[in-house]
């Protein structure tokens, strides 16, 4: 765009506060006394005086909109849903240098959810609408790792969506619950039964959480992430990135979760109450991770594997799982502003104790600009040894579900 009064394309800056910079970003500069203030006295804790009274920060955010058109074996219909995978949001991030080896930052993320995919159903109304705060915190980094203090990922979020494919959240990868797990299975007379997220999930630990987190530096690529979530939940994940002389990158991530006490609720006798059969008041341990390789040539690949083993809290004795896992594959290639790939995924034991729930797919996507990303995936469910809430037998009809959308960010 052309400014008038000196200021160039590249970017302007008015008194007091507002610089804008680039073509998808835009920094506001803000003089919060009182917050620098705060982060100034826990910096004197540190033992390190800061430079400045002032924060750099910047708005970033996307729109992810997306249509889910299912067929669940008995019914068809669409729905205009938000991508829950990867959310509409805005948000403010915002450092400050303390000394060329330390800095402090905050960060400040909203998700605006209209009709979220992951409770979409077939011939439902729309629903689903949420205002969700993924990250409120306030983080300190140096030459010793980064420690975040408030509301953020847990250590072992997205261990198991590692994949350079560039369709992870868009359509592909391992994620199926989020993109549409509302969608119910239907049996032959058309009675509904379990739902889609009821049996399939690539058990991505503990997602955004109330924590103490604690990040290595890097060490040749890789790092050890910890945390100490509300509620006694432990994560913790070993992560590796490394781009080898031949081009070839490479990514890796594991995790150890215990759930401790998070999501129990107590009875009037002060015991965990009975809910087991829904495996809820249920604590579990995690573990198992993703990896994936992209070649020179745009041909990729990933794969997946988690297993929970669950430990019943009740008091009494319940039909609680004793375990479940999940593992998933794919192969892609990337050519130009193109991205193909074609995946399976699988979940066992975790709607029933022989449950097993499938994904078949293949999904697209097209970058029409850097931050304008158009993706299109189809996929084949199958649900086998499902149960009603009874506990009697489900037979449950195949689904084919597309999901297409838009996510355009400005961040």
């Amino acid at each position: 765009m052309q400014l008038r009064n000196g200021c160039s394309q590249k970017g302007m800056r008015m008194p007091g506060s507002i610089r804008f910079e680039g073509e998808y970003f835009m920094t506001i500069k803000a003089h919060y006394a009182g917050l620098a203030t705060g982060i100034v006295s826990m910096a004197t804790v540190l033992g390190v005086a800061p430079a400045a009274h002032a924060f750099d920060f910047k708005l970033k955010g996307q729109v992810n909109r997306a249509v889910i058109a299912a067929d669940n074996g008995k019914s068809t219909d669409a729905g205009l849903v938000d991508n829950h995978s990867s959310p509409t949001r805005f948000g403010f991030t915002g450092t400050q240098d303390v000394s060329p080896n330390f800095r402090v930052g905050f960060e400040y993320v909203i998700a605006l959810a209209t009709n979220r995919s992951s409770e979409y159903d077939v011939n439902g109304s729309q629903n689903g609408n949420a205002i969700e705060n993924r990250q409120a915190n306030v983080f300190f980094e140096g030459n010793y790792g980064k420690l975040t203090f408030g509301r953020t990922d847990g250590a072992a979020n997205s261990t198991s969506k590692v994949d350079l494919s560039g369709l992870i959240d868009l359509g592909g990868g391992s994620v199926v619950d989020d993109y549409f797990g509302g969608l119910s299975f239907v049996d032959g007379a058309g009675n509904v039964g379990p739902s889609l997220k009821n049996g399939y999930s690539n058990f991505d630990a503990l997602s955004r959480q109330n924590t103490v987190r604690y990040d290595t530096p890097s060490f040749n690529g890789a790092t050890l992430s910890v945390s100490y979530d509300q509620g006694q939940a432990i994560e913790v994940a070993p992560r590796y990135k490394h781009k080898f002389a031949n081009d070839v990158k490479v990514e890796a991530a594991l995790d150890y979760v215990d759930s401790g006490n998070q999501d129990k609720t107590l009875n009037a006798a002060g015991n965990f109450a009975d809910d087991s059969k829904q495996n809820r008041n249920s604590s579990f341990q995690e573990f198992g991770g993703s990896a994936s390789m992209l070649l020179p040539s745009g041909l990729n690949f990933f794969a997946q594997y988690k297993r929970r083993n669950y430990s019943s809290t009740s008091y009494t004795d319940g039909a609680s799982l004793d375990h479940a896992q999940s593992y998933s594959g794919g192969i892609g290639y990337i050519f130009g502003k193109n991205h193909v790939q074609a995946f399976f995924g699988q979940t066992d034991d975790l709607q029933s104790g022989n449950s097993q729930v499938r994904n078949y797919g293949v999904a697209y996507r097209y970058d029409l600009l850097k931050s304008v990303n158009m993706y299109a995936s189809y996929h084949h469910l199958t649900g086998d040894n499902l149960v009603n809430g009874d506990g009697s037998s489900f037979k449950a009809k195949d689904m084919n579900v597309v999901f297409a959308g838009v996510r355009a960010k400005f961040f």
